[in-house]
């Protein structure tokens, strides 16, 4: 009876059937493919996800298979994205030869094209932000993609100057930091991928350099002390504020103004791009103190200053940092004769009256006549004190 059903059915859809499935064949010979081979690298389509498996059109004759294993060695991220009609790059690990299934691993397929990936950064000379994953005894491991790069001691600039525990210590500190380095060496067949931080400083450095122009505002960190200047890191670069342009005021040794580490403003004098130097003035970024000198004192002040020069001429007195006036002889306080001798000195505290300011070409003319000097004053302090009175000056 079923044999009959059969027969029957075959007979309404037989030739129709036949027919369909020889159309289908032809087609599929004509379908333009090449045949995977192992080792070939293939965009395929995600046509199904199991539990343990994932199929996927690869462009074969037949479905590619993506095994257990190799979906247990992918990152959380790729997992997600798991779904039919998603895109992935496949490694072809099997072909399908009579019953054998055709295998394909994503990971590896992923891999390569990590490796096309640096292997293009390395031609770009492309600097990238690579976090440091650990270290070995020839230099720290970054990761680069899911790869292990490898930065060798000497192109880590961090490390340049250091020596033994010193090394060690300074690489325990760089691991799990973000470190800019350039891809120099891509060598898949022995899976070596070398980086350089060094290379990536002197391409950004020179990037930098392009970037700064002379007359610019820039803000820095400084990175060096010197008996001659400070050192400033502006981002990649380093320039050089001379101890002569760090203050208005006299200045013996940076230290006083600054500490490693400190942050500091300066304007850009100079740059020497081919010998990557920057000349940095601070004292242009502050007000000079003859700018506020006459916001502050004015014509007939009588203030105290200190000797700091004495001269065929007269005598120079500075009344506030940065600024030093004269008292010309003409000027200097007559001797009395039933007053001691006295002759200013470098050091001494004197009283003067201000006779004229110009602060565009940096003058200052005091006067030491008809003001009570300093000794007098003293003697009168000390006198009125004993007396158990308060001396107050009109």
């Amino acid at each position: 009876m079923q044999l009959e059903k059969d027969e029957t059915q075959h007979a309404k859809n037989g030739p129709a059937a036949d027919d369909a499935a020889v159309l289908f064949a032809e087609l599929l010979e004509e379908y333009p493919y090449t045949e995977p081979k192992r080792g070939d690298i293939r965009q395929g389509t995600i046509l199904w996800v199991g539990d343990d498996s994932v199929l996927m059109d690869v462009g074969a004759k037949r479905d590619a298979i993506v095994q257990r294993q190799d979906l247990n060695r992918l990152d959380e991220s790729v997992i997600a994205g798991l779904e039919v009609g998603a895109e992935l790059p496949v490694l072809v690990l099997r072909t399908a030869q009579k019953d054998d299934e055709l295998i394909v691993s994503i990971k590896r397929g992923l891999e390569d094209q990590v490796w096309q990936t640096a292997q293009a950064a390395m031609d770009e000379k492309a600097v990238m932000e690579l976090t440091v994953i650990g270290q070995n005894k020839g230099g720290l491991l970054v990761d680069y993609e899911g790869l292990r790069g490898f930065v060798p001691s000497s192109h880590v600039p961090a490390l340049r100057y250091l020596r033994n525990d010193a090394r060690e210590e300074r690489k325990q500190e760089l691991t799990g930091t973000e470190m800019p380095v350039q891809v120099i060496e891509v060598d898949r067949r022995r899976r070596r991928l070398v980086m350089s931080g060094r290379a990536a400083a002197r391409q950004m450095r020179s990037q930098r350099l392009q970037e700064l122009e002379a007359g610019q505002i820039v803000n820095g960190v400084v990175e060096n002390i010197t008996n001659f200047g400070v050192f400033v890191n502006l981002n990649g670069v380093t320039g050089l504020v001379h101890i002569s342009r760090l203050d208005w005021q006299r200045v013996d040794h940076p230290s006083e103004l600054f500490e490693v580490g400190d942050e500091i403003t300066a304007r850009i004098d100079s740059i020497d791009r081919d010998r990557g130097r920057i000349s940095l003035n601070r004292q242009a970024v502050t007000p000079s103190p003859w700018e506020v000198l006459p916001t502050v004192h004015s014509v007939g002040e009588i203030i105290e200053g200190t000797v700091t020069n004495v001269v065929d001429f007269g005598i120079f007195v500075r009344i506030d940092v940065g600024v030093e006036g004269l008292v010309h002889n003409s000027e200097l306080q007559p001797q009395q004769a039933d007053a001691p001798f006295y002759a200013p000195a470098p050091g001494d505290t004197v009283r003067v009256r201000i006779l004229r300011i110009d602060p565009d070409r940096q003058r200052l003319a005091l006067s030491m006549r008809d003001i009570e000097p300093m000794w007098q004053v003293a003697d009168e302090v000390e006198a009125e004190a004993e007396a158990g009175t308060d001396v107050t000056e009109t």
